[in-house]
């Protein structure tokens, strides 16, 4: 709908342009928005005061040349108001608008969807775990949020490549090879103890019996230098492993698994240095300039590797807005955890996508402006990079926070949060706020079904509709389909309620361009509560009086159609973000029983 009016004004400036109102053979961006009050309009421009300073006219002259020339053929414009500087209000007929219930009944499973590709490319980065373990409640939130992003710049026509990119180099996985043959003599007898930063979880024990049925005695009394390679690399795989299974449970998947480790294999981590010498980007020296009398907190790591970092190869990432020159390779020559990253992102802006998105940790903004000051070095355009950093998530249960596994006693990991709330459920909770806010994931919610919990708000407002569509059908008065959806019919849902369900259908398409334009998947779930809402006041409201379901047959099949393409619209939020949208749930005990 909001293309058509879009269309409308369009036209009008087209024919004003040729009767010379207006100079301009183009015209800036304008918006088409719905108005903060309902008692303005359906929708509102801000054309004419954008026009304003190029055209030099009164904003409040091109609007009323644009609304005594309107040129609109398919009468979807009742009438066109000016307000304030220069707005432009429009009220639109509402037959044009019940027409979007046939529309969504055409467009099915489309609806909401973008017509045609975008032509535009993105990587989305995300999950990223490090291969030294399962999942657990710390990668949740940005794994399905990522997975979100992905699926709804999809929805907007863009062309996506998901990434899980393995930080499968440096000391964490040289000490899971080590844990994993501490336990692998274990297994023979031998009396251990772990050693310095190995990790003590059931885990590991299970990686050290497949390398034993693997391989036998074979590296037990091996020297490290042949040991350590084949322990590092058989856990890094079945960890690996593990990882694909939970994200393949949880509904994700990824299109490419680049590896930290080929980066150096291949020489791409030298090569970058080497690039940034050339480009007069580095220098050497003990520490970074202008650092010399800095505190640092204690605790940060640059105060807990001071002695290891102290001197090398600088990168200049200051001359690009980061607050100092970051170290890429140590006085021994060997390059630091940065370096890898930017040879990294530099690869992917080497495949030419269009966006390159990463769905990092909050506790990672500190990387942020090191990544984007070291790609501006090597001349690429910043603003292709994009960093969603998610905040972390309190798992609760009764009040109390859970840290702990009750099967493991280690992390609670993200299969076990699945198998004990629900894929729908998980995924919903964790899309439902912005990603840089903080929240709580009550467990005991989180199943419970009634109207408190927004997954099942949700949901059984798909359900409801459903179960509409069943008792019609029941009683002899089945929706006729799409071919009865005709204007006569539909001038009969006259109720103020009727009407702004079928604009609000309208709207998907629009709601999901922008959450995937800023990468806030929360905008569909919040569209969809509010049209459930909507739904829900309008069933309730109208249960004993305007019934969906009378004897006025006619009247019947057009609030069938309505509900109808409710439940399509429904479905299409909820199952474009990875969310079920099921035909049967047992209804909250608490809401009267459904005979409409």
């Amino acid at each position: 709908m909001r293309e058509q009016i879009h269309e409308v004004v369009g036209e009008t400036l087209r024919k004003l342009q040729r009767d010379g109102v207006l100079t301009l053979e183009t015209w800036p961006g304008y918006s088409i928005d719905a108005p903060k009050k309902a008692e303005h309009g359906d929708f509102a421009t801000n054309v004419a005061m954008v026009l304003a300073k190029p055209e030099r006219k009164k904003p409040r002259d091109i609007a009323q040349a644009i609304v005594d020339g309107l040129v609109d053929e398919q009468g979807l414009i009742a009438a066109a108001e000016i307000a304030g500087p220069g707005f432009i209000n429009f009220r639109l007929q509402p037959l044009a608008v019940l027409r979007t219930i046939k529309t969504v009944l055409e467009s099915g499973e489309a609806h909401g969807r973008a017509k045609k590709p975008s032509g535009q490319t993105v990587n989305v980065e995300f999950v990223s775990a490090n291969p030294t373990g399962p999942l657990h409640l710390g990668h949740a939130r940005g794994a399905f949020m990522g997975d979100a992003v992905a699926r709804l710049l999809e929805a907007a026509g863009h062309k996506v490549t998901r990434e899980f990119y393995i930080n499968d180099s440096g000391k964490q996985v040289l000490t899971l090879g080590r844990s994993v043959h501490t336990r692998y003599r274990e297994l023979f007898g031998q009396e251990v103890t772990l050693g310095p930063g190995e990790y003590p979880a059931p885990y590991v024990i299970d990686i050290a019996k497949a390398l034993k049925a693997r391989d036998g005695d074979k590296w037990l009394n091996a020297p490290e230098e042949e040991w350590l390679p084949v322990c590092t690399s058989f856990g890094i795989a079945e960890n690996l492993k593990g990882i694909k299974q939970t994200l393949e449970q949880v509904g994700i998947r990824h299109d490419i698994w680049f590896s930290e480790q080929d980066l150096h294999d291949d020489g791409s981590v030298k090569k970058i240095v080497q690039v940034y010498k050339e480009r007069g980007e580095t220098y050497d020296a003990d520490e970074a300039r202008g650092t010399e009398d800095k505190k640092r907190r204690a605790d940060s790591k640059a105060s807990q590797y001071a002695g290891q970092q102290l001197g090398g190869t600088f990168l200049e990432t200051s001359k690009y807005g980061d607050e100092e020159d970051r170290i890429i390779l140590r006085h021994d020559g060997t390059p630091v955890y940065l370096t890898a990253d930017l040879a990294y992102h530099h690869h992917k802006a080497e495949r030419g996508y269009d966006r390159i998105i990463d769905v990092w940790g909050a506790d990672h903004a500190g990387h942020v402006p090191r990544i984007k000051a070291g790609m501006q070095g090597l001349g690429h355009d910043v603003k292709r990079f994009e960093f969603l950093l998610v905040q972390i998530v309190r798992l609760m249960r009764g009040g109390e926070e859970v840290r702990i596994s009750k099967r493991t006693g280690e992390l609670y990991e993200l299969s076990e949060l699945v198998s004990e709330v629900g894929q729908d459920p998980v995924r919903f909770i964790f899309l439902m706020r912005a990603a840089n806010t903080q929240f709580d994931f009550d467990l005991e919610l989180a199943v419970k079904q009634s109207n408190d919990n927004p997954v099942f708000y949700c949901q059984m407002g798909h359900a409801r509709c459903v179960n509409v569509l069943k008792k019609a059908d029941a009683v002899g008065q089945t929706f006729q389909g799409l071919d009865s959806v005709t204007d006569a019919r539909l001038e009969r849902l006259v109720l103020d309620e009727e009407r702004l369900m079928a604009k609000k259908m309208a709207d998907l398409a629009h709601v999901v361009q922008g959450a995937a334009q800023a990468c806030e998947p929360h905008r569909v779930l919040f569209y969809a509560q509010d049209l459930i809402a909507d739904f829900h006041s309008y069933f309730t409201k109208y249960k004993h009086t305007e019934r969906i379901v009378s004897d006025d047959k006619e009247l019947t099949q057009a609030r069938l159609a309505l509900v109808a393409a409710l439940r399509q619209v429904l479905a299409n939020a909820l199952t474009l973000l990875g969310i079920s949208a099921p035909e049967w749930m047992e209804p909250d005990k608490t809401e009267p029983e459904e005979d409409q």
